[in-house]
C-alpha cells in the first residue's frame, strides 16, 4: 500500500531545547536537519533551539528560541517587566494532575496565559520554519495533506497531557482536527530505540573493556540480532524515559520487553539544585523578589550556569566560576543593606566560594552536590523498572534475582551495567545526563 505522505516532518519538543528534522517518503533514510539557528551561548554547543518563547505586552507572538530570549535581554528592566517570556515550560503540563485546555501557565513576570495558547504559538512558529525547508528542499509543491507532522513526548506523560499536546497541535494550524491520522504522538525513548536499532554494536557498546558473557562478542561492525537486548534511556532536560528491547529475527522487527516508563529525573533537577542553593545563601524571598523584579537579569544568570554545568565532570579537580549580573550583586545590596561576599561569609557554605571579579566559584563537592540526586534517581529508576523486571507485567510480580550493577562516569556520560548473576545475561545503557 503506497504511503498517502510525501514528507515526515518530526518535532522534537523539549523541555530544554527544541528542533525538528524531516525527510520525504521517496527517500525516507535522507534525514534533513533544521537548519542551524542563529544566536547561541558562549562555551555551548547548540543544535537545537532553547525552548523559550517571548509574547508582547498585548499576549501577541513575539519570537521563539534564540531570538526570543536575547531579545528579551536586551530589553530595558522596566519595560521587561510587561513583557510574558517563557522558559522550560513543558513539565508544567505533566506536573499539573488537573491539566484542561483552560489550564494556565505563569510567565516570568508573573502574568498568567492558557498553556494551550503557549503551546500552540512555539508549535506554530516550528510549523512555519518546517514548512519553508520543506518547500526549499521540493520540486514539486506540496499540498498540506501530503505532511504527515510527528510529536515527540515522554513516556512519562498520561493520556491528557498526550492529548493535551494534540490539540494545542490542532490550534497550531499543523493539522485539522477532522484528519487527526496526519498527527502522530510518538513517545521520545521508542523513537530514540528504533534509530538504535539501525546502529552498529561498537556505535552503543564500549568494546575497549571486556565483554560479558552475555552473548556479546568482539565484532563491534555487526547490527544487533535476536540475542540483543538494550536499554535506550532518553535524559533529557525534563524527563528520563527508558524502553527495554529485544530485536525478532528475521523480520527484524523490535520486541517490548518492558513497557517504556519515566520520571522527571532530567537535567532541570540540577538547576532546581542550583536554585535551591542559591536561596539556602540569599535568602529565598530575595531570590523570589530577584526574579520577579529582575527577570532579564536572571534569565542571564541561568545561562550562564547552563554553559559551565555542561564543562562539569567527576574528574575535574578545579572550581567552576558563574558570573553574577551586575544587578545581583547591585540589588542584593539594595535589598539587603550588605554585601554578596558577606552573604556567603554568613551561609557558612564553604564549598561555594566568592570570587573578587564578581563571580560565585563552585568548587568540585558543589557541583557534584548538584548533580547526585538526580543521576541518583536515574540510575535506581533503572534499576527497579527495568534491571530487576519492574513494570514488565505479569500475574505475582517480578522474582527476587541477584543483580550486580557496575558504573563508569565519564566527562559528560555515565555507563550503566547490570548483570543478572544467576542467568550472565546483563543489560547496559549509556547515559549523556547533559543532554537535551
Amino acid at each position: 500500500m503506497a504511503c498517502p505522505f510525501s514528507v515526515v516532518v518530526a518535532i522534537d519538543f523539549g523541555t530544554t531545547s527544541s528542533g525538528y528534522a524531516f525527510s520525504f517518503t521517496q527517500d525516507s533514510e535522507a534525514i534533513h536537519m533544521m537548519k542551524r539557528w542563529e544566536g547561541g551561548d558562549p562555551g555551548v554547543a547548540n543544535q537545537k533551539s532553547p525552548t523559550c518563547l517571548l509574547l508582547t505586552p498585548e499576549v501577541r507572538f513575539h519570537s521563539f528560541g534564540f531570538a526570543a530570549r536575547d531579545f528579551y535581554h536586551d530589553l530595558d528592566p522596566e519595560e521587561a517587566r510587561h513583557w510574558l517570556y517563557f522558559d522550560k515550560f513543558k513539565m508544567k503540563i505533566h506536573s499539573t494532575s488537573d491539566l484542561t485546555m483552560e489550564t494556565e501557565l505563569e510567565a516570568v513576570n508573573g502574568r498568567r496565559v492558557r498553556a494551550i495558547e503557549v503551546f500552540a504559538h512555539a508549535l506554530h512558529f516550528f510549523r512555519e520554519h518546517a514548512l519553508k525547508e520543506v518547500k526549499d528542499q521540493s520540486s514539486s509543491v506540496l499540498e498540506g495533506e501530503e505532511i504527515r507532522w510527528v510529536i515527540t513526548v515522554p513516556a512519562v506523560w498520561r493520556q491528557p497531557a498526550k492529548q493535551f499536546m494534540r490539540e494545542a497541535a490542532y490550534l497550531a494550524g499543523l493539522v485539522s482536527p477532522d484528519c487527526p491520522e496526519q498527527l502522530l504522538i510518538a513517545l521520545e525513548p521508542e523513537a530514540a530505540s528504533i534509530y538504535c536499532r539501525k546502529l552498529r554494536l561498537h556505535q552503543v557498546i564500549d568494546l575497549s573493556v571486556q565483554p560479558l558473557t552475555n552473548g556479546f562478542d568482539l565484532d563491534g561492525s555487526r547490527p544487533f540480532d535476536s540475542s540483543d537486548r538494550y536499554v535506550v534511556a532518553d535524559c533529557g532536560g525534563g524527563t528520563v524515559d527508558l524502553t527495554v528491547h529485544q530485536i525478532e529475527q528475521p523480520q527484524g522487527t523490535l520486541k517490548e520487553l518492558y513497557k517504556a516508563s519515566g520520571g522527571p529525573y532530567g537535567a532541570v533537577g540540577v538547576d532546581l539544585a542550583f536554585e535551591a542553593m542559591l536561596c539556602q545563601i540569599f535568602g529565598e524571598d530575595f531570590i523570589q523578589s530577584f526574579k520577579a523584579k529582575r527577570p532579564a537579569a536572571w534569565v542571564d544568570l541561568t545561562i550562564a550556569f547552563e554553559a559551565r554545568k555542561r564543562t562539569a565532570s567527576p574528574g575535574r579537580a578545579n572550581a567552576l566560576n558563574i558570573s553574577l549580573p551586575f544587578s545581583f550583586i547591585d540589588y542584593y545590596k539594595r535589598h539587603r543593606g550588605q554585601s554578596v561576599e558577606a552573604a556567603l561569609r554568613r551561609s557558612n557554605m564553604n564549598i561555594v566560594k566568592w570570587s573578587s571579579q564578581g563571580m560565585l566559584r563552585l568548587t568540585q563537592e558543589a557541583m557534584n552536590e548538584l548533580f547526585q540526586p538526580t543521576i541518583i534517581n536515574i540510575v535506581k529508576h533503572i534499576g527497579e523498572k527495568h534491571v530487576q523486571g519492574g513494570g514488565g507485567g505479569g500475574g505475582g510480580g517480578p522474582e527476587r534475582r541477584e543483580i550486580r550493577a557496575t558504573m563508569q562516569f565519564g566527562d559528560t556520560e555515565i555507563k550503566v551495567t547490570a548483570v543478572d548473576i544467576m542467568s550472565g545475561r546483563s543489560v547496559r545503557a549509556s547515559i549523556d545526563f547533559l543532554s537535551n
